[in-house]
């Protein structure tokens, strides 16, 4: 998978924080301005405790209603947006903390986005997203 932000918001110094919001906010903005095809969603557990307790779950929609699904997610430290390999868009969710079989671990699901053209015709979504340019940065941080 590719990540569609310069770092993981997992791995983000607190003063990075707001060029990850940025990057996430510039990311919605570029998914409304796309047509709203249909997609399938798919969210896949990963983290060990919840993978072995929940099948993953699929849901038909279309890309605009996309942030309804992640906001359903548990998002309390952050979200990821990345590339699969096939060229879906997919946004990982960081989730709370928690302690299982004494392991200390956070709850983490990945909203897969399968988007379809006329006649189910699967989308290539790296033709609209790649990694972020320099340029947000130095907006950001008042750079030339």
């Amino acid at each position: 998978m590719k990540l569609l932000h310069r770092q993981s918001i997992l791995t983000c110094p607190e003063l990075d924080e707001a060029i990850h919001q940025a990057e996430t906010d510039k990311l919605m903005l570029q998914i409304l301005d796309l047509p709203n095809y249909d997609c399938d969603i798919l969210v896949t557990f990963e983290d060990d405790f919840h993978k072995k307790m929940n099948s993953s779950l699929s849901y038909e929609s279309n890309i605009h209603r996309i942030f309804e699904f992640i906001e359903m997610q548990d998002i309390k430290n952050g979200v990821d947006a990345l590339l699969t390999s096939e060229n879906h868009l997919a946004f990982r969710t960081y989730g709370q903390h928690y302690t299982a079989d004494g392991k200390d671990s956070m709850l983490t699901a990945l909203v897969t986005v399968k988007c379809y053209d006329e006649g189910m015709v699967p989308i290539d979504m790296s033709r609209f997203f790649d990694r972020p340019n320099q340029d947000l940065t130095k907006e950001l941080l008042g750079k030339e």
